[in-house]
């Protein structure tokens, strides 16, 4: 029964992982595209002094990554808080899986702002409105590159906290036998 229950926990872990390194891969993928897609300076119209910018694809792939990153960034809080729940809280490794954990959360929300903002640059500025006070705004280069990079940092950051607290578990177990 044991064995069976470990195993079923293997499995689930396994699975977990894998959604979430999938969803921060696509994450990553989505910002190297919105990266080669933004608007560039060439599709800037300018009439005296106001400005049009069509929409770029990039605007789609920005939601997308950011929805990605999302769903990955709350699985794997979950999956911290499930292999976290029988462990002794004052552990020192519990204390640098928690500051992996922040980490991963300072990362992923430093992404949002940075693709959030970037994203919405990319959507269609009409003549005379603009991005902000009619003025149109073009997405600076490496600012995607930069939010991939964040994504992955922020998914690294889940899945060491999370294996740390499965190697406290698997040690903690192995006393009580």
């Amino acid at each position: 029964m044991e064995k069976q229950h470990k195993t079923k926990t293997k499995i689930l872990h396994l699975l977990a992982t894998t959604f979430i390194i999938s969803l921060s891969v696509a994450s990553f993928v989505l910002c190297i595209m919105c990266e080669l897609k933004k608007s560039k300076k060439k599709e800037l119209r300018v009439d005296g002094e106001l400005c049009y910018l069509p929409q770029s694809q990039a605007f789609g792939y920005g939601i997308t990554a950011s929805v990605c990153s999302s769903i990955a960034q709350i699985l794997g809080t979950g999956f911290f808080i499930s292999c976290r729940r029988s462990i002794d809280f004052k552990s020192s490794r519990t204390s640098v899986a928690c500051i992996l954990l922040l980490l991963s959360w300072a990362s992923f929300f430093i992404m949002m702002i940075l693709t959030g903002t970037a994203t919405s640059m990319n959507r269609r500025q009409a003549v005379g409105e603009g991005w902000v006070d009619g003025v149109c705004y073009l997405v600076k280069n490496s600012v995607y590159v930069g939010s991939g990079i964040l994504v992955l940092t922020a998914m690294t950051s889940t899945l060491a906290s999370c294996y740390l607290m499965i190697n406290k578990s698997r040690a903690v177990h192995a006393q009580v036998k």
